[in-house]
């Protein structure tokens, strides 16, 4: 009897939970298939605060903020007042908080006006379609189709239009591989020349040939210590005078021992300093440090390391993250004029730091990734060969470091997009490098695990269904 009853409890259990997952599971698939009426709550987004600017799909930017706030956009009151984002003043507000989402005024291009030039066979077309251009940032359905210029191109479409940069002003970062250019300045410098250690003069009286040092193809050479030496008077300070300064001292020194000395100084090899620096480029860019190989001579190659420096001949460290080309131009330049006159660099970028993303969870392959154009989560999600079966694309979580490092992340719901029923998902991100994307499992893949690690391969697989107990001796 107490065997029986044992089992009977035992059963009902079973039954129970067996009964409460078909439920659990049922609803989910209904939520799935039949998502509630309100079609246009179609976004919740949980940011991790201060939240930074982020691009929606047609270039403008917004910014949601508030201390861990969760906000449910509507498509409705969420975009800006121009198909480009120019007009600063308009602002909307988040259906969920009423937090103020502000609009920046960016730089407005125009697009580049491209000639279409058909060749011969080309059609006449009409096509119905979504523009996002017209949506000024909301998302639009396909109820709002319209007719649009689909194929300008005709039959050139695989080329491709010249569309507009993906940036205005590209910013080095760490790991970018930089080139400089040595270029021969040959201008007018606005200051007389002065002496500097390593120059060689031609010293003469027109009076006295004891005086004379050197000669016209060889000079007496400024030592180290900046002096030169002289018959008679030994060392002479000559480096940072001028060619009249240097000549005067020496004449006025000269007179000591000759009633009429007439001193003549002759440059005979100046501005010693640049070919130095030009010997340094040639043995720097054949491959005596590590800023890899050059076989011009008159160029450096340098890769900028992690603390976001690059090391230059003559000038050491100079730290160039986060500038323009240009800036990095006018910063090497000041720095090598007040070392040696008379070069000039020209920086160019010969290679970008590799940029990635990362995507992990219910996808056939996942793993890292390299993105070398505007890249969207879905096209990600494609390059990692599309979701594996049970995959969630409704809560597709991307975590995102900001420029401090701070981590914040976004929940998309790209089902629909992937299911051709929204035309113009604001769920549809542009990815920034070393982005993370996580897909989920669905709830019935969640419960189906549970049941196998359960019951298949947990007590079941221990204690058959059907086994009988003896306790006491009974039956």
């Amino acid at each position: 009897m107490l065997q029986r009853s044992i089992f009977q409890w035992y059963s009902n259990g079973i039954a129970t939970a067996f009964a409460c997952a078909a439920a659990f599971a049922c609803s989910s698939l209904f939520a799935q298939q039949f998502p509630a009426a309100n079609t246009n709550a179609v976004r919740t987004v949980a940011h991790s605060v201060p939240m930074s600017h982020e691009p929606i799909p047609d270039g403008t930017w917004f910014d949601v903020g508030g201390p861990h706030a969760v906000h449910a956009t509507s498509d409705a009151g969420c975009g800006t007042c121009s198909g480009c984002g120019c007009v600063s003043s308009c602002a909307g507000s988040c259906s969920g908080c009423g937090a103020i989402m502000q609009h920046p005024a960016p730089l407005c291009v125009p697009a580049p006006s491209q000639s279409i030039g058909l060749t011969t066979g080309s059609y006449d077309q009409c096509f119905r379609g979504i523009d996002s251009a017209s949506a000024k940032g909301c998302e639009q359905r396909w109820s709002d189709a319209a007719p649009i210029d689909f194929e300008p191109l005709r039959h050139g479409e695989y080329i491709g239009p010249v569309r507009l940069p993906a940036m205005l002003q590209y910013r080095i970062r760490a790991g970018d591989d930089l080139q400089f250019i040595y270029v021969l300045a040959r201008e007018q410098i606005g200051e007389e020349y002065r002496l500097m250690v390593g120059d060689e003069l031609f010293v003469e009286s027109a009076t006295d040939e004891r005086v004379r040092r050197g000669d016209i193809t060889r000079g007496v050479q400024i030592q180290p210590d900046g002096t030169v030496v002289l018959h008679l008077l030994g060392p002479v300070p000559a480096a940072g005078k001028t060619v009249q300064q240097f000549r005067q001292d020496v004449e006025k020194a000269y007179t000591s021992y000759i009633k009429n000395p007439a001193i003549d100084i002759t440059p005979v090899k100046f501005n010693t300093k640049l070919e130095d620096l030009r010997a340094a480029v040639s043995n720097f860019a054949g491959g005596g440090g590590n800023s890899g190989a050059n076989t011009g001579g008159q160029n450096v190659s340098a890769i900028v390391s992690p603390d976001g420096r690059i090391q230059l001949p003559l000038i050491g460290n100079v730290y160039v993250v986060g500038m323009t080309l240009e800036e990095v131009k006018r910063e090497v330049n000041l720095r090598y004029r007040e070392r040696v006159i008379g070069i000039e660099l020209e920086p160019r970028l010969t290679r970008q730091a590799p940029h990635f993303v990362y995507v992990f969870g219910q996808v056939n392959r996942g793993g890292r990734f390299e993105i070398t154009q505007p890249t969207t989560v879905t096209q990600a999600l494609a390059m990692a060969e599309g979701l594996s079966l049970g995959g969630n694309n409704r809560q597709v979580v991307v975590f995102r470091r900001t420029e401090d490092w701070r981590l914040i992340a976004t929940m998309l719901d790209l089902r629909g997009a992937h299911l051709g029923k929204r035309p113009s998902p604001a769920d549809e991100i542009w990815l920034r490098d070393n982005d993370l994307i996580v897909v989920p499992p669905k709830p019935i893949r969640l419960f189906n695990n549970f049941v196998r690690q359960v019951f298949t391969e947990g007590i079941y697989g221990a204690i058959p269904p059907g086994t009988a107990f003896n306790i006491n001796g009974q039956n």
